[in-house]
């Protein structure tokens, strides 16, 4: 069975024959980015979420196949809990802080699930094309909207659909992820696939792009400007690389509409800039004040109101989302985790090319994906207060799990 070729009777014959953990996995991450329950208000009358997840979890605590990762990352996680826990504690409000604990309890969750249960090629594979497959549904219904609306600016942009990428922001930063995901993925298995293949599935970098420009939103343009850049920068066919490059930007500017090239234009200089770069002296404020452990963890708009007199507007940033809420601790820590990261994908490129000349490049590929789609968070997330949103917690597990798989490969090797 080559799975490589993504052929549906293949796909559907493993998942039917894997662990009930994995297929649990497969079915949180559905539920996580398509959210049905939100399309279908009617079967919206459970926390399905974290039904899944502890289904998950309970299945693999119970199965008989259980593996060990020793892997930094996890020590930071850990580390990043505990701010978390202080910073509740000794912060503004204890009683705000402790109601949103079960957010990052559960990026904990998922991260355990994910780098425990996604241990093999084939899991990660089909992981990641899923992924893909979610994001293009947010990517084809944004896109579908821009192009009925003739291509035209919309100040609120054009969103993901419902949940966590309602926002068209939000919606923007997922797009700066999927697109160099989908791409690296795209160049990955092509050769696997015959043309008809290969021009359907174009369409996951493709509307990666076009889900970017949808989205109407700045920061996204430049996160996504910034990745394509780095992607230049890291390949090995320059000369393609700048044609594609050059290509890509001429299109671009043929496809932002003038209003948001007159948005980018003031950019530092308009009322939401000034308002945002307020709520950054604000948050740099907060963190002189309190420089330990932050104001608290969730508490933002408590300290806004209280020290400033503010109306509790979030911080757009997710730098100082940080260093306000939990101190230069959790900065220290959230920078850590950010390293851990890239250290991972570094680590598994490492590892793939000890297997043999070209290894396995789809593992080599997707690692650089995992690096070019945290880098489009960290920037287009310069702009937007998304800590605690899926995207870093989600790589960041996808990017260990790449890593025991890749270790685990060349050590049999």
């Amino acid at each position: 069975m080559d799975l490589y070729k993504l052929h549906y009777n293949d796909i559907k014959r493993y998942i039917l024959n894997e662990d009930k953990a994995y297929i649990i996995v497969l079915l949180y991450l559905f539920f996580e980015y398509v959210r049905p329950q939100s399309l279908y208000p009617v079967i919206d009358i459970l926390p399905f979420g974290k039904i899944i997840m502890s289904m998950c979890l309970i299945t693999y605590l119970t199965s008989k196949k259980k593996i060990k990762i020793d892997n930094t990352s996890t020590k930071w996680m850990t580390v990043f809990a505990a701010v978390i826990v202080l910073s509740s504690f000794i912060g503004l409000s204890f009683s705000n802080s402790v109601q949103y604990w079960s957010d990052f309890i559960s990026w904990i969750l998922v991260y355990y699930l994910i780098t425990h249960i996604v241990n093999t090629e084939k899991r990660f594979l089909l992981f990641i094309f899923l992924f893909l497959l979610c994001s293009f549904k947010m990517a084809q219904f944004s896109t579908l909207g821009w192009l009925t609306a003739g291509r035209g600016y919309s100040s609120w942009g054009f969103g993901g659909g419902p949940g966590w990428f309602h926002n068209s922001g939000e919606f923007g930063i997922q797009m700066c992820l999927y697109f160099p995901l989908a791409f690296y993925f795209y160049m990955s298995l092509k050769d696997s696939w015959p043309k008809w293949k290969r021009m359907v599935f174009a369409l996951l970098p493709l509307t990666g792009l076009t889900g970017m420009l949808s989205s109407s939103n700045r920061g996204t343009l430049v996160g996504g400007a910034v990745v394509i850049v780095w992607m230049f920068l890291k390949s090995r066919h320059k000369v393609k690389g700048l044609c594609a490059l050059a290509l890509v930007g001429f299109l671009a500017l043929q496809f932002i509409p003038e209003e948001q090239k007159q948005r980018i234009e003031v950019a530092g200089e308009d009322q939401t800039s000034v308002t945002r770069i307020n709520n950054w002296k604000k948050g740099l404020k907060m963190a002189e004040m309190y420089p330990a452990f932050g104001v608290g963890y969730k508490n933002w708009q408590i300290a806004d109101r209280k020290i400033f007199g503010g109306n509790g507007l979030l911080s757009h940033n997710i730098f100082i989302e940080c260093v306000s809420e939990l101190g230069y601790a959790g900065l220290t820590v959230f920078l850590f985790l950010i390293g851990s990261t890239f250290t991972n994908n570094n680590q598994t490129r490492k590892a793939v090319l000890i297997i043999g000349p070209n290894g396995n490049m789809f593992l080599y590929n997707m690692a650089h994906g995992l690096d070019a789609a945290l880098i489009g968070y960290l920037v287009s997330g310069f702009f937007v207060t998304v800590l605690y949103y899926p995207y870093f917690w989600i790589n960041l597990s996808m990017s260990v799990a790449l890593n025991n798989i890749a270790k685990s490969r060349s050590a049999s090797h």
